[in-house]
């Protein structure tokens, strides 16, 4: 893919619930060429009332948040997504189809202001399950009494173990409806639940926890914190522990850290030295892990931010990029995001600044980095990952 290609956004037009709309979306995000069977579904099987306060977790390129802001005339719709990208053209959606009033929100979470506020919680399952479970707890502290809780999704997807967890969390939660491998399911805010499960008080799935890890960095171990739905959430990934092998000294570098995660690579140079290091993801989960883990280790010269690729730090200079980028668009392996990350990662390098990156072997990233990068070497190698360094 020309790099170019990742940074622009395309519309088509689709179909929800008997009704025309136009959608706005980008190369990089899961499903984002198409409605989805999921979506078309949910808008089917779903009708809330038009007064219902409802908020919709995993939104996507907003499309299913049309068909519900239609639909709820005199009550609100918030919308929420775990990706910034997804809210950016959720935004866009809304404005391409002529819709206010509606709330696209970043906050991972919207508890405690919002417990025992919505009349309706809709789940989009997402592809961790871990972050299903959370999203189910939290769904069941923002219901009132006799709300409903929605979960819609795919059958390959898992949505068949997320179903079970409502139930075993809601007391009952029946499928209102099949099609096209997918199911919709609902089930009745009862509060206190029945029995809570054991899964819901797992720290990192309860609501307002932390998963904590014990990371081994250069200069020590540390414990990090992290969220379900964050790239290898609950382990140090053997990726990343390879990259963070050939650091090296940081002392007064100016460091970005590319899909940071909840952090040890930026982390790691922070405690090696760095004058100042950036770090940046698209995931709003990993922000607020990233946030919560700089404020634990008192890290003064280190500033977490989001992302599409490497957008907000524009203009800026720096001498060392460290990256262990994304290769899927849900389960298929897509370097859209990896690709913009090494064009873009090349305009902001100082003349004698490089980039460190940890792929799979069977990625082909000598061959993205050629065309930017003076000299591409592989530092070190595993049966399963190498590093590449860049130079300008």
């Amino acid at each position: 893919m020309n790099p170019d290609a990742y940074t622009r956004t395309f519309s088509f037009t689709a179909t929800l619930a008997g009704a025309p709309l136009t959608v706005v979306s980008k190369a990089g995000l899961s499903g984002g060429a198409s409605v989805g069977d999921v979506a078309t579904l949910a808008a089917t099987l779903i009708t809330p009332a038009p007064t219902e306060t409802v908020l919709l977790l995993g939104c996507g390129h907003g499309a299913i948040g049309v068909a519900f802001a239609r639909r709820l005339t005199n009550g609100h719709l918030t919308l929420h997504d775990p990706s910034l990208v997804a809210l950016q053209l959720t935004e866009r959606t809304l404005a391409a189809n002529h819709l206010t009033g509606v709330t696209v929100s970043a906050q991972v979470s919207q508890l405690p202001a919002g417990a025992g506020t919505f009349d309706r919680v809709i789940i989009l399952a997402p592809q961790s399950r871990a972050l299903g479970r959370r999203w189910l707890a939290e769904a069941h502290a923002l219901l009132r009494f006799g709300g409903l809780l929605n979960l819609a999704g795919a059958n390959g997807g898992g949505v068949q173990s997320l179903i079970a967890d409502a139930a075993a969390l809601f007391g009952a939660a029946p499928v209102l409806g099949y099609g096209r491998g997918c199911r919709v399911a609902e089930a009745t805010c009862r509060t206190p639940p029945p029995e809570v499960p054991a899964w819901a008080i797992i720290p990192g799935i309860a609501p307002n926890t932390w998963h904590t890890l014990r990371a081994e960095l250069p200069g020590g171990a540390v414990e990090l914190v992290s969220l379900p739905g964050i790239f290898s959430y609950d382990r140090l990934d053997a990726g990343t522990a390879l990259l963070l092998a050939q650091l090296g000294p940081c002392q007064g570098l100016r460091v970005l850290d590319a899909g940071c995660g909840y952090g040890p690579l930026g982390i790691a140079a922070a405690r090696l030295g760095a004058a100042h290091v950036a770090m940046l993801d698209v995931s709003l989960l990993a922000v607020a892990a990233a946030h919560e883990n700089i404020a634990r280790l008192r890290l003064s010269n280190v500033a977490a931010e989001p992302s599409d690729a490497l957008a907000t730090v524009a203009g800026r200079r720096y001498d060392l990029v460290l990256s262990n980028p994304p290769f899927h668009a849900g389960k298929a392996v897509d370097t859209a995001v990896a690709e913009a990350f090494i064009a873009q990662a090349r305009s902001l390098l100082a003349p004698d600044g490089r980039l460190l990156l940890v792929a799979n072997r069977f990625l082909p990233y000598e061959r993205h980095l050629a065309p930017w990068f003076s000299r591409v070497t592989v530092l070190a190698q595993s049966k399963a990952y190498r590093v590449l360094n860049g130079e300008v």
